[in-house]
């Protein structure tokens, strides 16, 4: 479990460095339930400090890095307390931000 633990950080951060350079970021902000993970934390400060000195670090605090699996659950109920359809949501996987 560790290797892959391993391997999946690597690959985000090694995506999150060329993501930075290619838009010429001013800041990072590691965010979403996978930056709960101490050592994603820990290694995407160090990389981004040592590979873009001028680029701002960004992470929140843990209370903020919850998964969406809670918000889609309630979300979920409070449709089912309405008595609506779920075969009827209006899906849409791939909307653009901004």
């Amino acid at each position: 479990a560790a290797e892959f633990q391993q391997a999946v950080i690597d690959v985000l951060i090694s995506k999150t460095l060329k993501a930075a350079e290619n838009y010429k970021v001013k800041s990072v902000l590691v965010g979403g339930g996978v930056s709960a993970n101490k050592n994603l934390r820990r290694q995407m400060e160090k990389a981004v400090k040592e590979k873009l000195p001028k680029v701002i670090y960004h992470e929140p605090g843990l209370k903020f890095t919850t998964d969406n699996a809670a918000m889609i659950a309630a979300a979920a109920c409070f449709h089912l307390k309405r008595k609506k359809d779920w075969s009827k949501i209006e899906t849409a996987a791939n909307l653009r931000l901004g």
